[in-house]
This record gives C-alpha cells, sequence and structure tokens, in this order.
C-alpha cells in the first residue's frame, strides 16, 4: 500500500514539479525572446503569466523627422533631412532576414559599398501620405522621388522585441514575438505590420547613413 501510495503522488506531483521550475521571471524573460507556443512546451500552464509579462512591456517606436528628397541621377536618392543615401528602386528578392542582411552587406552600385536594410523609422520615411503615381509610372503609397511600381512589401530590422505596438493608417497593431519576427512595410497598401524573420517571401529596399 505505501508504494502504490508513493506512486500516485510522484504522478500527481510531476507537471508541478516540472511547472515550479518555470517562475515568473524566467517565463517573462522567454516571452521577450521566444515564440509563446515554445514556452508553453516547456512550461504548459505559463499561459496567464505570458499573457501578463506581453501586457508590461509594451514599446512603441519614435519616427523619424520628414525627410527631403533628393534624385542623384545614379540611382540613388539622398534624403538630407536625416541623411541617408537610399538606392532608388526597391530589390525585388524575396528571402529571409539573415539572407537579405548578407545580400546588402555584399551589394555594391557602382562604386557605393556599405549597403544594409533599414530600421521600420527609416523605411518608414519613403511611405507616402496618398497613393500616387512614382517613378514607374505606376501608383503606390511611396514618395513619388522612388520606384516600386505598384508597391511592394519590404524587410526592417526592428524586431518585436525593441517595439511592440504600431499604429499605422488602418489600425494599431500589436506584435508578441520578440526577436523571432520584424517589422515590414507594404507599399501598395500603405501598411505596416510585422512577420516572422524565416519568411521567404518579402523584398529588399537598401539604404546607407551619410
Amino acid at each position: 500500500m505505501p508504494i502504490v501510495f508513493l506512486i500516485v503522488i510522484f504522478l500527481l506531483s510531476g507537471p508541478v514539479s516540472l511547472y515550479a521550475q518555470c517562475k515568473k521571471e524566467d517565463i517573462c524573460e522567454m516571452a521577450r525572446h521566444i515564440n509563446p507556443f515554445t514556452i508553453l512546451d516547456k512550461c504548459p500552464e505559463a499561459g496567464p503569466i505570458i499573457v501578463e509579462c506581453k501586457k508590461a512591456s509594451t514599446k512603441t517606436v519614435k519616427f523619424l523627422p520628414d525627410p527631403e528628397f533628393v534624385d542623384n541621377g545614379d540611382g540613388t536618392i539622398t534624403d538630407k533631412v536625416n541623411h541617408l543615401l537610399w538606392i532608388k528602386k526597391g530589390l525585388l528578392k524575396p528571402m529571409s532576414l539573415k539572407e537579405a542582411e548578407a545580400f546588402a552587406d555584399s551589394f555594391i552600385l557602382g562604386d557605393k559599398m556599405g549597403w544594409r536594410l533599414p530600421t521600420l523609422p527609416e523605411l518608414k520615411t519613403l511611405l507616402y501620405r496618398e497613393r500616387t503615381h512614382n517613378s514607374s509610372g505606376k501608383k503606390a503609397w511611396i514618395n513619388p522621388v522612388f520606384d516600386d511600381g505598384k508597391g511592394h512589401h519590404y524587410w526592417t530590422t526592428t524586431t518585436c522585441q525593441e517595439v511592440t505596438s504600431i499604429e499605422d493608417r488602418y489600425q494599431k497593431k500589436i506584435c508578441r514575438e520578440g526577436d523571432s519576427a520584424v517589422w515590414l512595410i507594404h507599399f501598395n497598401i500603405g501598411a505596416i505590420f510585422w512577420h516572422h524573420i524565416t519568411s521567404k517571401i518579402y523584398d529588399i529596399w537598401l539604404v546607407s547613413s551619410l
């Protein structure tokens, strides 16, 4: 009888002991970087704590001043206000964020090197107040000095760990995916959204600091 009793106690205490190892501070730290479903695999009863942690970690973004763009006539555009140099035309090369960053690092335009992917505040300076004809002759929500045809979606390097809340022309967007997702801009509809960094369907717009 005592042996049976001990076995029952062990079986009942197993899940509790497992969960006891998942302290709130540990769960909140994981929630900053890890997909919630991965956390729940390790800590099955951590759902309420994950929600509490994420409510306490809302982060917004400060956008850059209105740009002043100048077409350099060589396939680049200078933003005189924010001291940035952009390629004039987006590169329709769908790849993951890691692949896009490697591509940017090796990209050369003319004799210009040192290109990189933009942050969300940087890429947002290209977003225009209305859907208008850009230099391609087609309409998109992009400053008309640039060439993006009917508009495409582009990576930024701003993660959901850095920024958890964005409000665009449509609605407020919330991302709780930590470093596993980043913010993007879609110039066809003039929207900001987020997606996981492993996705291979988003394109590249390159920038360089002056």
